[in-house]
């Protein structure tokens, strides 16, 4: 289910990766599922229940991500989608706001996660640096 007022307001563009990682907002650690150039999924801590744990268009400020021993920086994220998958109930967090550095370093590990799952490209990084 679409948070906004339309699909498209919402909608994560990049193809979504399927990776762990641990979500950071204020005291909580969430886990962390899904990673894009323009958002996050991350695990629903109260799956079951009739309370969901963020509201609809709710905005979360000051979090964030550890993945791959690096740790990136929002500023500014928001609730735009809620989903089952696999089992599991999954937030969709979109990037509002994110300082420059730490959306170079998002982009790194997007690509590198991106590049994990391509076999060509696996197979160019390794032409490349021999």
């Amino acid at each position: 289910m679409f948070y906004g007022v339309t699909a498209q307001e919402d909608e994560i563009i990049s193809t979504a990766i399927s990776t762990p990682f641990s979500f950071h907002n204020g005291e909580e650690v969430l886990k962390g599922r899904s990673l894009s150039r323009e958002g996050l999924g991350v695990h629903c801590p109260n799956q079951g229940a009739k309370a969901f744990h963020f509201n609809r268009r709710q905005k979360l400020k000051d979090c964030h991500i550890q993945i791959d021993g690096l740790t990136i920086y929002f500023c500014q994220l928001q609730v735009v989608e809620l989903k089952e998958l696999n089992g599991e109930y999954i937030y969709g967090l979109r990037i509002l706001s994110i300082l420059p550095q730490e959306q170079e370093k998002l982009d790194t590990v997007y690509e590198s996660k991106l590049c994990e799952l391509d076999d060509d490209c696996n197979k160019w990084t390794a032409i490349s640096s021999s």
